[in-house]
């Protein structure tokens, strides 16, 4: 497991070869991560990653979503300039674990990570439990407030787009978000418009604040029964992402379509050049008696 086919001296194949790596990148939402192979010890991976609002979510069930899925993997000190640091061994995998199903855990560091702060209040309220309601910014333009009650979780979505084209898609698509209900019976209440709903009134949020506007969810305890919470908690977590997504892939087809427009009208055009015809005389006069030859 990863590892590299490289050659030796004499130009062969050699496999299991493991070489050193240092990879930075980051995602949409300012979160950014780092992948480590240090020379001086290949068998073991480092991956680091910085979440903007860790230090919000961290006693709200960001710690206790990475202690249960990660347990022995989470390094005690992070690295520097990072919130949680995983400390994978390459050549042993933990017990119980595959290479599969431990690449799929790293590659959902950040949903799951996030994902806590919606486990906590959902599972207060399959518990029978209710506790203060929480917010925390999923991204700089999102902010998350969740609202939990004797019979559900309110999660609310305060959105902004500097973007005017962009506003305007996100609208369209938090209207449809609504109109879906009236098609699914068993989907979640769900609310978008300018002005707050009421239970941002625990923020002091109760007149529009010029953004996009806001879109609640209202979870119930029968959504998350079955089995079903993981689910929930997933299309949650990545919702910000799903809508920057569909904006992106909407832009692009508003794109091809205009370009594919432009392209009928240019054959239009040159379908209506003036051809000449083969009797038309290209010898012409002016009125001061001067002939001149016209171009073809």
């Amino acid at each position: 497991m990863f590892s590299e086919v490289v050659q030796n001296e004499d130009g062969q194949d050699v496999k299991g070869v493991r070489l050193p790596i240092d990879v930075r990148l980051c995602d949409f939402d300012d979160v950014s991560y780092r992948v480590v192979i240090d020379a001086a010890d290949l068998q073991l991976m480092k991956v680091s990653v910085a979440i903007p609002c860790w230090n919000t979510i961290e006693a709200f069930g960001g710690a206790d979503a990475r202690d249960a899925i990660y347990g022995k993997l989470v390094q005690a000190t992070p690295e520097a300039g990072f919130d949680i640091t995983l400390a994978v061994p390459l050549d042993a995998l933990p017990a119980g674990e595959t290479a599969q199903g431990l690449s799929d855990k790293i590659a959902r560091l950040k949903t799951n990570i996030i994902g806590g702060a919606f486990n906590f209040h959902f599972q207060a309220l399959l518990d029978g439990k209710t506790g203060a309601a929480s917010k925390f910014n999923a991204r700089p333009d999102t902010t998350v407030f969740l609202f939990p009650r004797a019979d559900r979780v309110t999660v609310v979505f305060s959105l902004e787009f500097s973007d005017r084209v962009d506003a305007a898609i996100a609208k369209v698509f938090m209207q449809e978000f609504v109109d879906a209900k009236r098609r699914i019976a068993a989907a979640p209440p769900c609310t978008f418009g300018v002005n707050p709903p009421l239970e941002l009134k625990e923020f002091g949020i109760t007149e529009p604040t010029g953004n996009l506007g806001f879109i609640s969810f209202a979870v119930l305890k029968s959504h998350l029964d079955s089995g079903r919470k993981g689910k929930v908690i997933d299309v949650l977590a990545s919702f910000r992402n799903y809508l920057q997504y569909h904006l992106k892939c909407s832009k692009s087809y508003f794109h091809s379509r205009m370009r594919a427009r432009c392209v009928a009208m240019l054959k239009i055009l040159n379908r209506a050049k003036v051809e000449a015809q083969d009797g038309d005389k290209k010898e012409k006069k002016t009125m001061a008696g001067k002939t001149f030859i016209r171009a073809s």
